[in-house]
């Protein structure tokens, strides 16, 4: 689920089975598209199990542990250690365009005319398997 800074419901949507999901963006320094990959846990939390991008310097920006492989033009660094998390602030800039990407849907976490504050959970019924539910 995602609600925004006073707690309103932006978005809640299912996730699939494997509890991925991703969040894009444009990166503020290197200006080039990079995905964060998360796999939620049945525990309500989620890792950050790995970050692609076509620079391998947004890559290095994150200075985590891991190893890197190439697919076409994007560069992945899958971690050694997952950062694990209860829920993740974000704040959605036009500029940085911040996308929730869940089973291919594209939930844009920004608006037009300022920032938006979010904070991104997984709730315990968020699978598709008996636990459902994303966000809050």
């Amino acid at each position: 689920m995602v609600r925004d800074a006073g707690g309103a419901e932006v978005y809640r949507s299912p996730l699939p089975g494997s509890g991925e999901f991703g969040i894009e963006y444009v990166h503020s320094y290197y200006e080039v598209l990079a995905t964060e990959h998360f796999v939620a846990v049945k525990d309500g939390s989620f890792e950050l199990v790995e970050v692609s991008s076509r620079s391998e310097a947004v890559l290095d920006y994150y200075e985590i542990e891991g190893r890197k492989s190439m697919d076409g033009e994007w560069i992945s660094l899958i971690s050694d250690e997952p950062s694990r998390f209860e829920k993740l602030p974000l704040i959605g800039t036009e500029k940085g365009r911040r996308t929730l990407v869940i089973s291919g849907e594209r939930l844009p976490l920004y608006k037009a005319g300022g920032p938006r504050h979010v904070i991104i959970r997984v709730e315990r019924d968020a699978f598709y398997s008996g636990l459902r539910g994303l966000f809050g």
